[in-house]
């Protein structure tokens, strides 16, 4: 899609996302450069800047995959801009730079060949803090220094110079001065101006600038001047939420994986802990994001950090399971679920019960694993409901009771649990708990079966071939022994090839 002297820009599309990949010919030494100071702006997430999924590197490049913007660089879009555009991309460049600056990233070559557009013509910042190590590792120090000197700001061509979130507010004068032409505004020369100022201090904030041009106002992460601040940014956040959803569901348009993960970064960027719970989902399976587990764990952590419950339950399972981007650590594990278990999510008192039978995280204790799975079912949590059936079932840690046992069972098994509906089947076959009745048992057997249950699906098989309470059928029969046998149960396989062969014979 470009090449510049040092570099080449090419197009990817992989799994129907599509993608930017900067190939950077590097010298001995760089590319370890590179990757560490690429590694650390990947964490970085911003509706204003590019996002980094990571590098790759051989021995001669090195490989920064990253979004793909549609709408090309400002600089060759500017034409085609009207002032209303122009200011507000200022002002969204202006955001992004705050973001950086509020993580300690400086940009460091702000320019227009750096500031990407969407489709939308909406800001994403690319690059930044990649100027100094790429001039270092590359063959494009010169070019680099000649390149850019237009918009070094003056504190910088000394002889010792220091980059500051002053000397990125100059350059951004300098790409507003690109954008300005005979129908400047005054209010944007005069940001302008200021921008361009001889000392460091007497340029504006980047406040000042989202004030002056944005269309909603500045509110700082975790600060909030008023009410009406608030309510506006609260909008904002929501109207990205919601049209994430709409793509992520192709409610009214059609569905668009990758187009609802960006705007879930955008509302999870500024703070919305639905929006990082479900982008967090998706980097996890790889769902309409290139899947990453280290960005799933670090998203699900700041919807987890706001008090999602949910997140806080994925999380807990990540630690206590380990890998995929996070260590082992029954302690946090037990912490994350013991929290969501508070806010009454029910598949969080479900896992703690079990937390709580193994002792993992916390000191054994059948009595506290009981209560919890009590506590899960009741709120309808199907894991809860079966491990409470199996309980008085066996009588552990409570009296033996089969009727109790028949009734958590059943709350399962009407919410479609193919495992409580086996179960329920033999109880009613047994006549545990319940009326003995084979046409119950049948009927609920056949519902497991056709949820996936491979236990369900050979006993199914090994009634019809049988005429054991049901009409001899051998190609249902055959027909649910060879489908417990795709699944992997051997016994089924066996079973299905032995009456295959017989009757072939």
């Amino acid at each position: 899609m470009g090449r510049r002297a040092f570099a080449e820009v090419y197009w990817w599309i992989k799994d129907g996302t599509q993608m930017a990949v900067k190939r950077i010919r590097v010298t001995d030494g760089g590319a370890a450069d590179i990757a560490r100071e690429t590694d650390i702006v990947s964490h970085l997430a911003h509706k204003h800047i590019i996002q980094c999924y990571g590098i790759g590197r051989d021995a001669n490049y090195v490989y920064i995959v990253t979004d793909y913007a549609e709408g090309g660089n400002l600089k060759d879009a500017a034409p085609r801009l009207d002032w209303e555009n122009k200011k507000r991309i200022v002002a969204e460049i202006a955001l992004g730079l705050a973001y950086l600056h509020s993580q300690d990233v400086i940009h460091r070559d702000i320019k227009g060949a750096n500031i990407l557009l969407t489709k939308h013509n909406e800001v994403k910042l690319c690059d930044f803090g990649l100027a100094k190590v790429i001039a270092s590792a590359t063959c494009a120090s010169t070019y680099i220094q000649k390149g850019t000197l237009r918009w070094m700001a003056p504190e910088l061509r000394k002889a010792r110079p220091k980059y500051s979130a002053q000397s990125d507010i100059f350059a951004l004068g300098v790409v507003m001065q690109e954008l300005a032409d005979e129908n400047t505004p005054l209010d944007y020369m005069e940001i302008l101006t200021r921008c361009q100022a001889e000392d460091p201090m007497e340029r504006p904030t980047l406040r000042e600038i989202v004030d002056a041009f944005y269309v909603a106002p500045w509110v700082p992460d975790g600060i909030a001047e008023d009410n009406h601040i608030n309510v506006k940014h609260e909008t904002l956040i929501d109207e990205q939420y919601e049209i994430g959803v709409k793509f992520f569901n192709g409610d009214d348009v059609d569905v668009n994986r990758a187009e609802a993960a960006e705007r879930f970064r955008r509302a999870g960027s500024m703070g919305h802990p639905m929006a990082q719970y479900i982008l967090g989902s998706m980097y996890h399976h790889g769902d309409g994001v290139l899947r990453d587990y280290t960005k799933s764990v670090e998203w699900l952590q700041r919807a987890a950090e706001k008090g999602h419950a949910s997140a806080r339950v994925s999380l807990g399972i990540s630690y206590r399971e380990g890998g995929e981007g996070v260590p082992q650590d029954y302690s946090k594990s037990f912490d994350l679920l013991q929290a969501a278990a508070y806010q009454k999510d029910p598949r969080a008192c479900s896992e703690l019960g079990w937390m709580y039978l193994h002792g993992l995280g916390v000191a054994q204790s059948q009595e506290e694993a009981i209560n919890w799975y009590r506590e899960a079912a009741e709120l309808g949590c199907p894991g809860g409901q079966i491990n409470m059936a199996v309980i008085y079932y066996a009588g552990k840690g409570v009296e033996q009771d089969y009727v109790e046992a028949a009734r958590f069972m059943s709350m399962a098994a009407a919410q479609g649990e193919a495992m409580a509906q086996y179960y329920l089947g033999d109880m009613y076959a047994d006549g545990k708990g319940v009326s003995k009745d084979f046409a119950e048992a049948l009927k609920y057997w056949t519902k497991a079966a056709e949820g996936g249950s491979m236990d369900a699906q050979r006993n199914l098989g090994g009634l019809y071939l049988g005429g054991v309470g049901v009409r001899r059928n051998i190609a249902r029969g055959l027909m649910w022994l060879g489908k417990a046998a795709e699944q992997g149960d051997a016994e089924a396989r066996y079973m299905y090839e032995a009456m295959r062969n017989g009757l072939a014979k």
